[in-house]
């Protein structure tokens, strides 16, 4: 997904929350939100490739089939293997497209590509045209979206959610703020109560727009200024041993300013409407330790693989903490992408997660007591970003060069291939 039609869905819903605001001073009801939010998220997709919306149309009518059988497999207590069976046949079904695209992700992108393009022509040509135009790439925000599904799946299995009726379904699988680069959102964190006020909070409107402003700030001069300067230093792979190290670090502050502006975005607009989405970021670059940095950073993700694979791993019972936080880095990390970049992605930040919880569960057992000054905290956070900008060049990279992109780092001089 490009940035430019990251930045134009929210753009789109931007420019439209007046009319949205109007229909729902108009008619202050949960329904008027729902259809006018629904519409907006459609026209959203439509507007970067007409030929997903046939495809989420479709994923998200599955899922809607799917609510009814984890409702099904959670009342089936007397059948319990065959309740588990199904559950994780529901699990593996709702899933299977973003697995497919992070294994295989050239042939699927040409498929769906392909398959969903000729549906517009055959049933729908008149959108067709506008579509044979749009840029060749994978289904807007996929990650996400699967996330959420299971996400509301899996609870209506736990019986925390009943199943969704099909209009407020609609409301959140096409909540445009959140349909390009996040963050993972709950259902609960757009419900709606049926009855609701005309206009928004004045303190919510104030909010939001300053995290718009903050967002569009981050986004559109912030990162593209570090982008500039990222490139200067690098020279295209001729760089320095000192200029390759601060395009490194420039390309860290970089990812960091990019993903938390669209964060920012997706909350502020959102928030103009009085939709209080929760943090994705929290400071994670003040952060003094790898445990505090990965509770801070896209935090939407880590609280969903916390609820959905720590826990269930055992990570609340000491004797499992370590295979429940390698588990959970890996699922962080491949989530990103089924590749040996990811693999070694996760497998680095295991190491540096597990190293830490092992070195504190030896000091605290001793009842060491470490400084805790400004100067301290500051070496630390320092330190933190050190350990996180140097692997993030591996979402990036091509396979064949990680070797001697690092070596260039490390040790100075040489060709990065």
């Amino acid at each position: 997904m490009n940035g430019d039609a990251n930045f134009g869905i929210i753009a789109d819903f931007l420019v439209l929350s007046p009319i949205l605001l109007a229909l729902r001073a108009i008619y202050p009801r949960a329904v008027t939100i729902k259809v006018s939010f629904l519409f907006v998220g459609l026209f959203a997709i439509y507007s970067v490739a007409p030929r997903y919306l046939l495809f989420y149309l479709t994923y998200w009518l599955i899922i809607f089939g799917l609510q009814w059988g984890m409702r099904f497999a959670a009342n089936a207590s007397a059948f319990s293997v065959l309740s588990k069976i199904g559950t994780a046949f529901l699990i593996a079904l709702a899933l299977s497209p973003m697995l497919i695209w992070k294994i295989w992700p050239e042939p699927f992108v040409q498929w769906s590509t392909a398959t969903f393009a000729k549906l517009l022509w055959l049933h729908a040509p008149s959108f067709a045209p506008l579509d044979a135009i749009a840029p060749r790439i994978a289904p807007i925000g996929l990650s996400f979206v699967v996330f959420r599904a299971l996400d509301l799946l899996i609870k209506i299995r736990l019986d925390m959610l009943k199943p969704l009726s099909p209009l407020t379904l609609g409301y959140y699988a096409f909540f445009a703020p959140v349909l390009a680069v996040g963050p993972v959102i709950e259902y609960e964190e757009i419900a709606l109560k049926d009855k609701i006020s005309r206009t928004p909070a004045s303190g919510d409107i104030a909010v939001g727009g300053f995290r718009v402003a903050l967002g569009a700030v981050k986004v559109m001069v912030v990162a593209y200024g570090l982008t500039y300067l990222t490139n200067l230093l690098w020279q295209g792979g001729e760089a320095s041993w000192l200029a390759g190290w601060g395009a490194l670090f420039l390309y860290g502050l970089y990812f960091y300013v990019n993903f938390s502006g669209y964060s920012d975005l997706a909350i502020g607009v959102s928030r103009l409407h009085g939709l209080r989405l929760k943090e994705n970021f929290n400071n994670p670059f003040m952060k003094t330790s790898p445990q505090a940095f990965w509770a801070s950073w896209h935090m939407s993700l880590t609280r969903w693989c916390q609820r959905y694979v720590f826990i269930p791993l055992g990570g609340m019972r000491a004797s499992r903490q370590y295979i429940a936080t390698f588990g959970t880095i890996m699922i962080i990390a491949l989530w990103h992408g089924i590749s040996w970049n990811m693999t070694i992605f996760g497998l680095y930040h295991a190491f540096f997660l597990l190293a830490h919880r092992y070195i504190e569960s030896k000091r605290i057992k001793k009842k060491q007591r470490l400084s805790n000054t400004r100067l301290t905290r500051l070496v630390k956070s320092i330190g933190v970003f050190v350990y996180v900008a140097f692997s993030i060049p591996l979402f990036s990279l091509p396979i064949d060069s990680i070797i001697s992109f690092y070596l260039r780092l490390l040790l100075g001089g040489g060709e990065v291939s």
